[in-house]
């Protein structure tokens, strides 16, 4: 895919392009954005498109895109391309080993001459040591290397990273702009795609996954219910609200790696416990949405709504719980997403977010 194709990332995409087309590409670049925004999507078609041997660059507009056509193109819509690299944590963690053997193949190309890139997936979980092994590398890369680092999140990488990197903030785009990349690209249903597209807050990566996998809906289904019969919860019925979090992650885990390797072997308790902190920040996702729309009801702006189809339960709940309730719940679901992304324990994280949300007792 192009850059130029990709939904609601216009502007992140011209000044790449621009900078293309100017030759004055930087040595490193560091891509922030919600999971499911397009991060990795931007990544690859910027690799693409600097690995292209006929870019494409039309003399009236101040841009360079990948021709599409050329061996380099193809390679790299493959993955397969000798001169790009794409790192991803190994388990949990991006290790140092991996980090050592970028350096490595990054020094190998100050004698080759042609230009390589180099992609860091979920930047943010590099281990220290690892962030301080790559940190040389940003300072003086060879001429040629690109090195494009993904995240969700800043805070948890080195600012002596960040600031090394040129920084490009990825923003969700617009519902109508996800929705017809759903019915026209995708072949959705316009009812299905307009529901998706809402939902997904303008999460385009996200909303084509839930798009292909009928699971996440299913699986959103049950945790709303879920979330409808919290407020009554009795202690017991609290923690096994969580243990019901964690199976509802540990299934929408499973379903992804089968789709990835449908006869893939099934693993351990720590890949057990590694799909469930994979899947966990979907259905905070989804937690949030929930008590976002109660607090828009709650201030009587009854339009906007994300859980369009859960009208009628949002509107019977919105009046029984106070406006602080409802902000306090919201800052609960966000900090355990940033609590799973720090590798804090799946179980007890959950079951403190589950004690919070209950205590927050409806009227």
């Amino acid at each position: 895919m192009r850059m130029g194709e990709l939904v609601g990332h216009e502007r992140p995409a011209a000044l790449l392009q621009g900078s293309l087309r100017s030759g004055r590409v930087s040595n490193a670049y560091l891509f922030v954005g919600e999971e499911g925004i397009g991060k990795t999507a931007l990544a690859l078609a910027f690799a693409r498109a600097l690995l292209c041997e006929s870019p494409e660059a039309p003399p009236d507009r101040g841009i360079c895109e990948a021709c599409g056509t050329c061996p380099a193109c193809h390679l790299t819509a493959l993955g397969n391309h000798p001169h790009l690299r794409v790192i991803a944590p190994d388990g949990e963690r991006i290790k140092i080993e991996q980090m050592r053997d970028l350096r490595h193949d990054v020094a190998l190309t100050a004698f080759g001459g042609a230009r390589r890139a180099y992609i860091i997936l979920a930047a943010q979980a590099m281990t220290e040591e690892s962030a301080n092994c790559i940190l040389k590398t940003l300072e003086e890369p060879p001429p040629g290397v690109t090195l494009i680092l993904v995240t969700e999140s800043l805070s948890q990488l080195l600012p002596t990273i960040v600031s090394r990197c040129q920084l490009l903030r990825l923003r969700p785009a617009l519902p109508a702009a996800v929705e017809a990349l759903l019915v026209e690209r995708h072949g959705v249903a316009p009812h299905h795609a307009r529901f998706i597209a809402d939902f997904s807050g303008g999460r385009a990566g996200w909303a084509v996954r839930a798009a292909r996998r009928p699971a996440i809906l299913e699986v959103r289904e049950r945790l709303l219910h879920l979330l409808v019969r919290l407020p009554d919860a009795q202690s017991v019925e609290v923690f096994r609200a969580a243990e019901e979090v964690r199976a509802l992650a540990g299934e929408l885990g499973a379903e992804a790696e089968e789709a990835a390797s449908p006869d893939g072997a099934p693993g351990g308790a720590s890949s057990e416990d590694r799909m469930v902190r994979a899947q966990a920040g979907a259905l905070l996702d989804i937690a949030r949405s929930w008590f976002r729309d109660l607090l828009v009801l709650k201030l009587a702006r009854t339009r906007d709504l994300i859980n369009t189809d859960r009208r009628s339960e949002l509107a019977a709940l919105a009046p029984r719980y106070p406006v602080a309730g409802l902000l306090e719940a919201l800052d609960a679901v966000v900090r355990t997403r940033r609590y799973l992304s720090r590798s804090a324990n799946v179980s007890l994280a959950l079951e403190a977010l589950m004690s919070r949300l209950s205590s927050h007792r409806a009227l």
